[in-house]
C-alpha cells in the first residue's frame, strides 16, 4: 500500500482505497489483515508504524505488520501496538541480511 491506497499485482496496479475495502472485507467477516507499506518493503527502513497503528484501530481483525522491519526495536515497536490488534510481524529480508536472528527476534516476542 502507498499512503492509504492498496497496491495490486506485484505492487504495480492501484487496488483502491484501503478504508473502503477494508470496510466490505469486514463486513464480509475478514478476520485478518497483512499491512504492508511497498516503499518500505525490503527497504529495512522500519515499519509504517502509524499505518499500523491506524489499521488496527479501524477493525476488529488482527493485524500482522510487514515490511521495512530492520532492527529489533522495530519488534519492539510493533509488539507495542498489541492493544490495536496488531500481534505479529513478517520478517523477510531482516534474517536474510543477518541483522538479527530468529532467536533474537523471539526473544522480543515473547518479552525478553
Amino acid at each position: 500500500m502507498r499512503g492509504h491506497t492498496l497496491a495490486a499485482r506485484g505492487w504495480v496496479k492501484e487496488g483502491g482505497d484501503l478504508f473502503e475495502t477494508m470496510k466490505f472485507l469486514d463486513d464480509a467477516g475478514c478476520s485478518r489483515y497483512v499491512v504492508t507499506d511497498v516503499t518500505r518493503d525490503g527497504m529495512m527502513s522500519g515499519p509504517n508504524i502509524d499505518l499500523l497503528r491506524e489499521v488496527g484501530g479501524r477493525t476488529d481483525a488482527k493485524v500482522t505488520a510487514s515490511g521495512g522491519i530492520a532492527r529489533l526495536d522495530d519488534l519492539r515497536a510493533i509488539a507495542a501496538l498489541a492493544d490495536c490488534g496488531v500481534d505479529s510481524a513478517i520478517l523477510g529480508k531482516s534474517l536474510y541480511a543477518g541483522a538479527f536472528t530468529l532467536q533474537e527476534a523471539l526473544a522480543v516476542a515473547n518479552g525478553e
